[in-house]
């Protein structure tokens, strides 16, 4: 757990000022969905620009272990403490990026 904190502040320190706006749960999903809500790997999907509704709908499912993401549930374990107002913040957050 720490190392995954440690991460998520370099990531943050590394960001550009434009992105230092993003809710503080945001650090998290840029280690796999990349700045802004852009990631490098062609099997994660692009969350920038998505719609806030989508996004917090898409959310909840994988806390509530009603949507799996692959086989490992990589998903459900990253936000299965994450309440429903962080999840309204990082929707609207990442569906305002371009």
């Amino acid at each position: 757990m720490r190392s995954v904190l440690f991460l998520a502040l370099l990531l943050i320190s590394a960001l550009p000022a434009s992105a230092t706006d993003m809710p503080a749960l945001g650090a998290g999903c840029l280690s796999c969905h990349g700045a802004g809500g852009h990631p490098a790997l062609a099997d994660v999907p692009v969350i920038a620009g998505q719609q806030p509704l989508y996004l917090a709908n898409a959310i909840r499912a994988y806390r509530d272990g009603q949507r799996a993401s692959g086989q490992a549930l990589v998903m459900h374990e990253i936000v299965k403490d994450v309440t429903d107002a962080d999840i309204e913040a990082l929707a609207n957050w990442f569906g305002a990026q371009q």
